[in-house]
């Protein structure tokens, strides 16, 4: 069932991990031992030859991992040859170097300029080709295939290292002229490109522009995705999940939540569509197509991960929500089959690479099947012009429906994390629930707000969800089931339940509007919260009288809201200090994202801006002090005794960040993060106390003993009050006489 799994996926190669002998019972088989014999992880050589026998008649090609970089050290080579007292290969070695060449090292360096090693991989290559026919390799790390190491370092161009990978190539199409050659070469771009022009494909790791995008920060770009050089992909062994990046690192806004798996299981699917239907080569990682979302330090980096089925498992083959991001990977690959690679290669295109709306627009020669992918990759509504290649009709291939396209760039609006697939000609019927937009029919006024605050609950009849029910379009009464969540951020425990689905008059909500439902409290009162109890998310469901029928939020689940912590973010004590200060920073991680909620460690990242400037984010990490993702004890936080999350470090900002005397600190920018620099706590980006979160989601606060840019020509005072302050704000000029011209700049220093 495995192959028919793959191939129903729409997929035409399996690469499966180095397979050849390597040391231990269990691996991922980059630290290699013997070569010509596969490991026993893998069954017998004729079980493996079979299995390589039925992928070829489910029309799949097998793609080996061969490391070639290195050898550990049972290897017969290295100890035929082997200086035991100095611990590394003897001068005389015939295939290793005795020393590695560059900063990269694991095991023993094969010497690629050898003619010994040059046969033994001849043979190598040729031996896996026609004992076992694979279809072709994937060479790990061919950047250290090379002796040459200028002051010891093999980053730069290396045509040495271009002759003896043309050879190699050369030696296998030798043997089978079709056979893939696949580089993990992470070499300067024109190497790449000679290596690539000559019919090797190289290995192209893109998860630094999908995960920002797929997070929700709509960072990085999509920029030359369509290459067919390279082998792209947005994670790898080597790389964390984009699911559980999303999981731990989404952000928020409102009820829009990217660590709510429902909202991520969304985001990935978009993610998919914006990586495979771009020409050229793609990879997918084993089970991103199920949204797998397990740590990848879990168990240990290289350790056993749980299985998506079986006994013991997670469970994602039984999960419907799963199998539909299965099916959407599925309808992804079926639209690049249908139109073709090649002609997406051909075709004319039209994209919008960055920002929080993309867009991908091919306009295929010879009336092909025209294809335009829209999305959002944002947290708020955004509205793109979709840049038809033509008038008429289109299709969506998930929903099934047509669209009349009058005007080939009209603005399109889409809510946050929706997307859609449109073509020329209907490739599907649509597929019910496997691609669903995300909508909340509950809305809170004010949003953010405390446990103290007097809130009002909106909903909205018509965009609920109505479980196994009729829904609640036209009910005679709605009730507010709701709750609290004490444990944790990320727990959907209900607690202090408020609701006893009768018609009892407890949460009874009053119709202001047509379906439109409200009911205003105070959460500490209305959940009988401590005063020093507190409260993560605020849960709801809503009901009729006798709760014969319900109204859910998106997918029929429960709808959760953040509450907010009563504590700042982040402050400065004293919040106005000169560089020969102590000051305290203090940094509340129960707000924001709450990444690091239960961290056992946090440091903090940080710089100071000399500049009187508005931007400081352009300007303050000029004197940074941290080593990121290092616990070594720079810019480690003390819990703050007595207090839960609650972080702090005490420091004299003239010798923590080295500074003159004169000096002014402006600014104080500064990131946290645990102890291995995994997660990092983050916040909507936007004004803060006396400062603001950036886009890029670094914090700036300003030194309050600033209060003006420029210094008053009147001798009059001006005054601001109060200040800080989220509303109202009034300015007091006594002394000043005629007309006064006043700029108000907001923290990301626009006017």
């Amino acid at each position: 069932d495995t192959l028919a799994y793959i191939k129903e996926l729409g997929v035409d190669a399996i690469e499966i991990m180095p397979f050849n002998e390597f040391e231990g019972n269990e691996s991922w088989g980059y630290n290699p031992s013997y070569y010509f014999a596969p490991d026993k992880y893998y069954g017998n050589p004729d079980q493996l030859k079979s299995f390589i026998q039925a992928a070829h008649q489910n029309g799949l090609a097998v793609i080996m991992d061969m490391v070639m970089n290195h050898a550990y050290g049972q290897n017969a080579m290295v100890q035929l040859y082997f200086d035991h007292t100095a611990g590394k290969p003897a001068e005389n070695n015939p295939w290793f170097n005795r020393d590695y060449v560059g900063p990269y090292q694991w095991g023993y360096d094969w010497d690629h300029e050898s003619t010994y090693t040059q046969e033994f991989l001849d043979r190598l290559n040729a031996y896996w080709i026609e004992e076992y026919h694979v279809d072709g390799y994937r060479f790990d790390f061919t950047k250290g295939f090379t002796n040459y190491a200028p002051g010891g370092n093999i980053d730069g161009f290396d045509q040495s290292r271009i002759d003896i990978l043309k050879r190699m190539a050369d030696e296998i199409w030798a043997v089978d002229p079709e056979t893939y050659i696949i580089l993990e070469h992470w070499g300067p771009p024109n190497e790449e490109q000679q290596l690539a022009d000559y019919g090797m494909k190289m290995w192209r790791n893109r998860s630094y522009d999908f995960v920002p995008a797929t997070t929700g920060a709509a960072t990085g770009n999509f920029n030359n995705l369509g290459i067919e050089s390279h082998v792209s992909y947005f994670d790898s062994h080597d790389e964390r999940r984009i699911a559980e990046h999303a999981l731990t690192e989404g952000l928020s806004n409102g009820s829009y939540n990217v660590k709510d798996p429902l909202v991520m299981y969304e985001r990935v699917k978009m993610a998919a569509a914006f990586c495979f239907l771009f020409p050229g080569p793609k990879m997918i990682w084993q089970f991103d197509e199920l949204g797998y979302d397990i740590d990848i330090n879990f168990n240990g980096r290289v350790g056993n991960k749980p299985l998506p089925w079986g006994p013991g498992g997670l469970g994602y083959y039984e999960d419907s929500l799963r199998q539909y991001i299965y099916q959407a990977y599925q309808g992804i690959l079926d639209v690049r089959r249908q139109i073709g690679a090649a002609n997406l290669a051909s075709a004319a295109s039209d994209h919008q690479n960055f920002g929080a709306a993309r867009r991908l627009s091919y306009d295929l020669p010879g009336g092909g099947i025209d294809l335009v992918a829209i999305g959002n990759f944002g947290l708020e509504p955004a509205t793109i012009p979709p840049n038809f290649s033509q008038t008429g009709t289109w299709y969506d291939y998930f929903s099934g429906e047509s669209l009349d396209v009058t005007q080939v760039d009209d603005p399109i609006e889409l809510k946050a994390g929706e997307w859609h697939l449109y073509t020329t000609e209907q490739l599907s019927p649509g597929l019910p629930g496997v691609v669903e937009v995300y909508d909340n029919p509950a809305s809170i006024e004010p949003y953010p707000f405390t446990k103290h605050d007097e809130i009002t609950v909106t909903f909205d009849a018509t965009r609920a969800w109505p479980g196994d029910t009729d829904g609640l379009i036209d009910a005679d009464k709605v009730y507010f089931h709701s709750g609290v969540v004490l444990s944790h951020p990320d727990s959907t425990n209900w607690q202090n339940v408020v609701g006893t689905l009768t018609d009892d008059g407890l949460g009874l909500m009053t119709e202001v509007a047509d379906n439109i439902w409200q009911i205003t409290l105070i959460p500490k009162d209305y959940y009988g919260l401590e005063e020093d109890e507190e409260a993560f998310k605020l849960a709801m469901t809503f009901r009729d009288a006798d709760n014969a029928n319900v109204g859910l939020g998106f997918r029929n689940s429960a709808i959760y809201f953040n509450i907010e912590s009563d504590r700042p973010f982040v402050t400065i004590e004293p919040p106005a200090f000169e560089i020969d200060d102590e000051i305290t920073i203090t940094f509340n991680a129960r707000r924001g994202n709450r990444e690091l909620v239960d961290a056992d460690k946090v440091y903090i990242h940080s710089s100071v801006d000399l500049s009187n400037t508005t931007t400081p984010q352009n300007t303050a990490w000029q004197h940074t002090v941290g080593d990121w993702g290092q616990d070594n004890g720079i810019g480690q936080m003390t819990a703050v005794p007595g207090e839960t999350d609650l972080w702090e470090i005490t420091l004299v900002p003239k010798d923590y960040y080295g500074l003159n005397t004169g000096d002014i600190a402006y600014w104080l920018a500064a990131v946290f993060r645990n102890a291995d620099g995994s997660k990092k706590g983050t916040g909507t980006p936007g004004p803060i106390e006396n400062g603001f979160i950036h886009t890029n989601l670094d914090f700036f606060l300003q030194n309050q003993l600033t209060v003006a840019v420029d210094e008053p020509e009147n001798d009059g005072n001006l005054r601001i009050f109060p200040n800080p302050t989220s509303g109202q704000l009034e300015l007091a000029l006594p002394g000043w006489s005629g007309d006064i011209a006043i700029e108000v700049w907001n923290p990301a220093g626009q006017l």
